[in-house]
């Protein structure tokens, strides 16, 4: 969490000026999913803007050398990633609205 990277996007994200994608966590997780190691990071931006905050599964999950994630696990993973139900609609429904002008 301390990486100065993500610090940067937390200051980006913060502004408002940005969207952050929720996925691709099999790319970046040590653990199976699902990818309970990336929970810090994903309540660090809820804790942020969570306005800001999509979800995609990233399929068809291109360049990726290790086992093909099920795309099922990838949106059951927001149940541990979000477990407010409020703000899991928020991510699949109303951020997608505002940011594609559904």
């Amino acid at each position: 969490m301390g990486q100065p990277g993500f610090q940067a996007l937390l200051r980006l994200v913060n502004t408002g000026r940005c969207w952050v994608k929720l996925s691709c966590g099999y790319r970046m997780s040590a653990l199976p999913p699902p990818y309970e190691d990336m929970v810090p990071y994903v309540q660090a931006l809820l804790a942020a803007r969570p306005d800001r905050l999509v979800w995609a599964s990233d399929w068809p999950h291109v360049s990726f050398k290790g086992e093909m994630p099920n795309t099922t696990d990838l949106l059951d993973q927001m149940l541990t990633w979000v477990p407010d139900g409020a703000q899991r609609h928020q991510i699949l429904v109303r951020n997608p609205e505002q940011l594609y002008g559904f």
